[in-house]
């Protein structure tokens, strides 16, 4: 917990950090993470951060293995380990002079799709007012448990063991091996039917999320960070299993549509990166939908499009810039080869602490020294960043080059399972 500033009797909003990590890895104690620059700068408000579990520890399904029946919310623990957090805080936050009942929550990556499947939990309600999403989408969950109960399955071959009572008695370390081994196969959370709904899409248009206001970030050029992460051959193999899984969300001939497009981009560019850019689409379509259900349901909605481009353009340019650029963490961006447009952070903070406090999210002119008036409108527009500059314009037919997942996105409606 991070309290700027002098105790006074009024009772600050609270900023709660989901970490990243692709529900695998990372921490609260993650330098990109810290957000001690951001409540130093914005006395008037109460930063926190907390960790949960991971993995195989924090999401798997046990129910099909001897004794595993007794463990039936191993295959969301992490999430319930969140919802737990933000009942302490709103608990207590009071004690540290936060205001309980004014609560924003901001995350990136897996943080962003936690927080994304909280807002249609029915454990979750009342717990947060306002939530900052950046690359993440409930499209991030399983939607049936068939994949936690196989990586119980491939965990039990992994460790040559039988039953729950077998695999307890394995040390922590073994258990961690074992994980990073079928690191393809990632443990993340599931749409159970029971602690989240089998379909987000369609509980965020039916009001499921009702109370909560966004601001959900799409980037551009996300893809090659991962490489930094993963290293050369985890990277494509990620690529070609993420798109596989795609596929099978779609009919035929959009699934053609697809190849037909990655065969034409693999001319200018490598096979992966062919790849690459359909899962980058993929993704941005994704969040834009929950933004669009969202807006269905009644929600207040903000987009904003991250169009920075990177100075070393194979590392890319995308959640790791907007973290930075919100905490004011600058040594954390030019880690990964960026120096960001100082004004940039300057903005964006300004209406990060607007939307804390329950403001309008407009700067006037000068109220930042040589930046003019800005006017952040709700839902379909969409406030679009690039180095030199930022504007509101409509992004639907900026996010994809495949003309059919757009029409995939635009005629969606209602889903009852994903295969």
């Amino acid at each position: 917990i991070a309290v700027g500033g002098k105790k006074t009797d009024k009772k600050k909003p609270v900023l709660v950090i989901f970490h990243h990590g692709d529900f695998s890895f990372g921490g609260s104690a993650d330098p990109l993470m810290y957000g001690d620059n951001l409540t130093r700068a914005y006395s008037d408000f109460i930063g926190v951060s907390f960790n949960y579990r991971l993995g195989i520890f924090g999401f798997i399904d046990f129910s099909e293995i001897p004794g595993g029946e007794k463990y039936p919310d191993a295959l969301n623990l992490g999430l319930l380990d969140q919802i737990a957090a933000l009942k302490w805080i709103k608990e207590n936050i009071a004690a540290f002079g936060g205001d309980p009942n004014n609560i924003t929550v901001m995350g990136f990556e897996s943080g962003a799709s936690s927080i994304s499947l909280l807002s249609a939990c029915e454990q979750a309600k009342g717990l947060f007012q306002k939530a900052f999403v950046f690359f993440g989408s409930p499209e991030s969950a399983y939607y049936t448990t068939e994949n936690a109960r196989n990586i119980a399955k491939k965990l039990l071959e992994e460790t040559s063991t039988t039953t729950m009572e077998e695999l307890q008695q394995l040390s922590t370390e073994k258990l961690k091996s074992a994980a990073q081994k079928l690191w393809l196969n990632l443990a993340i959370p599931t749409c159970d039917g029971k602690l989240l709904p089998s379909n987000i899409f369609n509980a965020y248009r039916n009001g499921a999320a009702n109370g909560i206001e966004f601001i959900i970030g799409i980037p551009q050029n996300e893809r090659q960070i991962y490489k930094s992460f993963l290293g050369q051959q985890h990277y494509e193999d990620l690529m070609f299993k993420s798109v596989e899984e795609m596929l099978s969300h779609l009919d035929a001939e959009r699934v053609q549509d697809v190849n037909n497009y990655i065969e034409k981009q693999a001319k200018t560019v490598t096979k992966v990166e062919a790849h690459a850019k359909v899962l980058e689409q993929w993704h941005a379509l994704s969040a834009y939908l929950a933004a669009r259900q969202l807006s269905a349901g009644g929600n207040k909605v903000r987009l904003i499009h991250w169009k920075v481009k990177p100075l070393i353009e194979n590392l890319g340019s995308g959640t790791v810039d907007v973290v930075s650029a919100f905490f004011g963490n600058v040594k954390t961006s030019q880690m990964y080869g960026n120096v960001l447009d100082p004004t940039i952070t300057e903005i964006l903070q300004a209406l990060l602490k607007k939307f804390i406090n329950g403001d309008e999210l407009k700067l006037y002119n000068n109220e930042i020294k040589g930046v003019n008036a800005m006017d952040w409108k709700e839902f379909p527009d969409a406030l679009v960043v690039s180095s030199k500059e930022f504007k509101r314009e409509s992004i639907e037919d900026k996010l994809t080059e495949i003309d059919s997942l757009l029409e995939f996105i635009k005629n969606f409606h209602t889903r009852s399972s994903h295969k």
